[in-house]
């Protein structure tokens, strides 16, 4: 049962399903039969379960590791005569075509989610009318602390809310027990901010949580939700420009992220601070497992306990001697106030610098002998004074605490920092990075409504369509008869959102095969494109144990369907099944023809094997509607092939040889297809 405590670690709300399972085995019972799902032995189990056994980070599983394990794929080729005949459904294709042009080519607003609808009521007055707190007085004071006038007159109030005490009562103090705070603004708090709260008390075991809000939006939400929350209002130092990155973004996060961790030692909070893509996986106080550190002064090289260290600081996972500022402890102490006061400082005299660099250049300063040399690469020397009380500070483990723009997780991973390749760039790459490592909790929307990993959000849909019968159930670009052909793999992606919005499903996003590599979908496709019509779940979502039926199965019943060219498969109990495509029916009325008998499966995997290089060139050169039904085409289709966007900055999807790797983040940046 070793798996399944490793499991409530980090899921606790499978806690009712891992004691059932406990019970199961400790009374001898076998937890796959009483799960009622098909047990598969070694060497028999279908291709789809390579959804589940196989990650996407894992390019060995299949054609390695786990070679053998699966049975041939069943449906690859049809018989040379097929005696069945699917049935046109007489309204099946206008289902098809309304259900298209609804969800995605003109999808309802983003309000229509009731995951969001919370977040646009709650911030559109402060006046606490809509309110998810079960604490009203508490919502008023929340809101009542907002409006005053100084940061520091509402970071007391924040942490008088939480009921805070100055200092370490007992040392060794674990980091648990320290003040935790984190920024936050609207970008992630709309569908975070429940998330980040939930983490931090149940996941890395906080006692007391303060946000310091970004902006009003977020300190209203924080206000109608109960969180303790600051509002850091207008920036407190000079700050200074970044590439891409908005210069009052930079002032405000820099200033007040500074200024409060001055404020909290100078009121002798001891503190721990994460930033928002900053994601828990277990308790915060194994970083403080280890019972020493080596730490280093000007002063003289000693080895402390880490209750002696006054700074505690992420370093990033490639190099573990520089300084990752996503997450950092601090001890109230002289030597801290004096190191938190000091930045401010360089960072007013030094305007435009990068505040991590600033931070890394001043731990350093107070390493230095007096005597030492300013480094050469650090360009000018600080302009402050040599520290009168060097902070003894020390990194937390590299591989205990991950900062990475490619994360490796490990047994030892307790928190992940997903880099971007610009600071203060958009979330949504962050966000779904974590997501496929497993890292993501899924509590976005407040209390009661549905979870990321249980129904779906956005209207209670728990079934999901996901793509079959390429090699790891991705789109394969090394395929013989439509090598490196990005556009065949556009269309496919079109076709799948379109059977996703017609039957109601979640899409589970594939992954992409490119040479000797795999890559996400969402590296190519910009997933704003698709609006708010279809739900997606990431590639490694059926490997997460989060989203899975019970404690052994990922998915209670799967169906699977083969659409070729001129036949249907489908899987049965009794084997494979074809069937003749309905006659005198277009495109539309085929696919819903051929999906409709399996509207019952939780996941339904789909082969779209019709969809070669010859669909593609009348799906992309159809020039008015007439013509396109002239070719059995749905314009629907059409006006949805031309509506995504894809992104060039990771892999050319038009070339598809695998290139140079250079970003997760596509959403929002996308480009429409070229004209053909």
């Amino acid at each position: 049962m070793d798996i399944y405590r490793e499991i409530l670690e980090v899921a606790p709300d499978h806690e009712p399903t891992l004691n059932a399972l406990e019970s199961m085995v400790s009374e001898g019972v076998e937890p796959v039969a009483a799960a009622g799902a098909p047990v598969y032995p070694p060497g028999q189990r279908p291709s789809w379960m390579t959804q589940v056994d196989c990650s996407a980070y894992d390019y060995s599983c299949a054609s390695s590791r786990m070679r053998g394990a699966y049975e041939a794929y069943p449906l690859h080729r049809p018989p040379s005569e097929i005696s069945d005949t699917l049935s046109l459904d007489s309204d099946g294709g206008a289902a098809f075509r309304k259900r298209v042009l609804a969800r995605l080519v003109a999808p309802a607003a983003p309000a229509a989610a009731p995951s969001r609808r919370w977040w646009l009521a709650a911030t559109a007055s402060d006046d606490g009318a809509v309110q998810i707190s079960k604490d009203p007085e508490k919502t008023r004071r929340a809101l009542e602390a907002s409006r005053l006038t100084s940061l520091d007159d509402r970071l007391q109030a924040a942490v008088s809310s939480e009921g805070a005490v100055p200092g370490s009562t007992v040392l060794p103090a674990p980091l648990s027990k320290r003040l935790a705070w984190t920024m936050m603004d609207k970008k992630y708090a709309h569908d975070m901010l429940f998330d980040v709260a939930h983490m931090a008390r149940h996941v890395a075991g906080f006692e007391k949580l303060v946000v310091v809000a970004l902006d009003q939006k977020t300190t209203r939400a924080c206000a109608a939700g109960g969180i303790s929350a600051a509002s850091a209002g207008a920036s407190q130092t000079g700050g200074g420009r970044m590439q891409g990155v908005s210069n009052a973004l930079v002032e405000v996060v820099q200033g007040a992220k500074f200024k409060a961790s001055l404020w909290f030692v100078q009121k002798g909070y001891d503190f721990v601070f994460f930033e928002a893509d900053v994601w828990f996986t277990k308790s915060v106080d194994v970083l403080w497992s280890a019972a020493h550190r080596d730490v280093v002064t000007y002063q003289e090289s000693r080895t402390l306990p880490l209750e002696e260290v006054d700074l505690y600081v992420a370093a990033h996972q490639n190099n573990p001697t520089s300084t990752n500022i996503g997450v950092y402890a601090a001890r109230a102490t002289d030597a801290s106030r004096e190191f938190f006061s000091g930045l401010l400082e360089e960072m007013r005299l030094k305007p435009g610098k990068h505040d991590q660099l600033l931070f890394h250049n001043l731990l350093t300063w107070h390493r230095m002998k007096p005597s030492q040399p300013v480094p050469g690469d650090w360009g000018d020397a600080p302009k402050i004074p040599r520290p009168t009380n060097p902070a003894a500070w020390a990194f937390i483990d590299n591989h205990q605490g991950v900062a990475s723009t490619h994360p490796i997780i490990t047994q030892d991973t307790a928190f992940v920092h997903t880099l971007g390749n610009v600071p203060l760039d958009s979330q949504e790459g962050k966000k779904i990075q974590s997501k496929e490592l497993g890292a993501w909790h899924g509590l976005g929307s407040p209390p009661g409504t549905p979870s990321y990993y249980g129904a779906s959000a956005h209207d209670g849909r728990t079934k999901y369509l996901a793509l079959d019968g390429s090699p790891l159930n991705g789109i394969s670009l090394c395929e013989r008869g439509d090598y490196h052909n990005g556009r065949v793999a556009k269309a496919r992606v079109a076709v799948l959102l379109a059977l996703a919005a017609y039957t109601g499903r979640v899409l589970l996003l594939p992954r992409v095969v490119v040479d000797y590599h795999q890559y996400f979908l969402w590296t190519f496709l910009d997933l704003k494109s698709v609006g708010y019509g279809v739900e997606w779940r990431e590639t490694n979502f059926p490997s997460n144990p989060r989203s899975w039926k019970n404690g052994t199965h990922a998915f209670g019943s799967t169906a699977r369907v083969s659409l070729q060219k001129h036949a249907v498969g489908t899987m049965t109990a009794a084997g494979p099944r074809w069937a003749a495509p309905p006659k005198g029916g277009a495109l539309a009325d085929l696919l819903a023809a051929a999906l409709k008998p399996h509207d019952g499966a939780e996941l339904l995997l789909v082969d779209l094997a019709f969809a070669d290089e010859r669909f593609v060139s009348t799906l992309a050169n159809c020039e008015s509607e007439q013509a396109c039904e002239r070719r059995g085409i749905p314009w629907e289709l059409v006006q949805l092939y031309r509506k995504l966007r894809w992104c060039g900055q990771s892999i050319d999807p038009e070339r598809l040889a695998a290139k140079s790797f250079q970003g997760w983040d596509c959403f929002g940046k996308g480009r429409a297809p070229p004209a053909v």
